[in-house]
């Protein structure tokens, strides 16, 4: 294999390495542990025991990917992190395997998590998501793609954050974040329809602003959630991004922003 291992690294011959993987002086990789092809290990990096990791991940100084579980109800069960392709773990970030025997945390593909995020056990993220500058992510939580989370958010547990949304630096929420919305800090609150990122991205002009009127309804309608669902289906355009929102809302356990 065309791997860089440094003789001052450290890495289980029960380690089982891709090619062109690149490990730097004093970086740890323990047993139990996948990792995929061309990915790079920093100094100092911990790749922890159940960790399966695949392709093209970068991993920086003092990151801990497979900690232990910081949940008084584990008691030392082999449980997983699953990580994808393509990711970016920047400088003292830790990544929590799961809680349960045979769980597993995930991390998906194309995501930045910045220096000193912290993933807790069992949080799901999906794909191409930015979590920003020491964001906490408690456990039991879920990142749909393409959401953005800004520095020093925290992410209370069982919370649900929908895709293409973004949440401002500071927030703190224990309900989710529906698609499609910017929130404000603290109290964290719906603000408006996320439409510079929308833009950006290409959607079309006709769904934005029906993104935008099923939000008019949904905070501003002055009825329940539920009647304002009702009427989003029987006013709004119907369209993927629509019915997506739909279901994030109406499925919610915690209720939204």
């Amino acid at each position: 294999m065309n791997n860089t291992i440094s003789p001052l690294a450290f890495v289980s011959p029960d380690a089982k390495l891709g090619e062109g993987v690149t490990i730097h002086p004093f970086a740890y990789v323990d047993k139990d542990v996948v990792i995929g092809n061309n990915c790079t290990i920093m100094p100092y990096a911990s790749v922890l025991s159940g960790t399966r990791m695949g392709n093209g991940n970068q991993i920086y100084q003092g990151a801990v990917l497979g900690a232990t579980p910081q949940d008084f109800t584990f008691h030392g069960d082999e449980s997983f992190l699953e990580i994808g392709n393509d990711n970016v773990f920047r400088e003292g970030v830790l990544v929590s395997r799961s809680s349960h025997a045979g769980g597993k945390t995930v991390i998906g593909n194309k995501n930045f998590l910045m220096e000193g995020v912290h993933v807790c056990h069992d949080s799901r993220i999906a794909d191409h998501c930015v979590i920003g500058i020491k964001t906490l992510v408690s456990g039991n939580s879920i990142i749909d793609s393409h959401a953005i989370l800004s520095s020093m958010v925290i992410m209370f547990q069982d919370t649900h954050v929908g895709e293409w949304s973004m949440v401002r630096g500071g927030a703190r929420f224990k309900k989710d974040v529906p698609p499609f919305v910017v929130t404000t800090a603290n109290p964290t609150s719906y603000y408006g329809v996320n439409v510079k990122v929308l833009e950006y991205n290409k959607f079309p002009e006709k769904v934005i602003k029906h993104i935008a009127h099923a939000y008019e309804i949904i905070y501003h309608a002055k009825v329940s959630v539920t009647d304002a669902l009702i009427r989003v289906e029987e006013e709004v355009p119907m369209s993927d991004e629509i019915r997506s929102l739909v279901k994030f809302i109406r499925s919610s356990g915690k209720g939204i922003v």
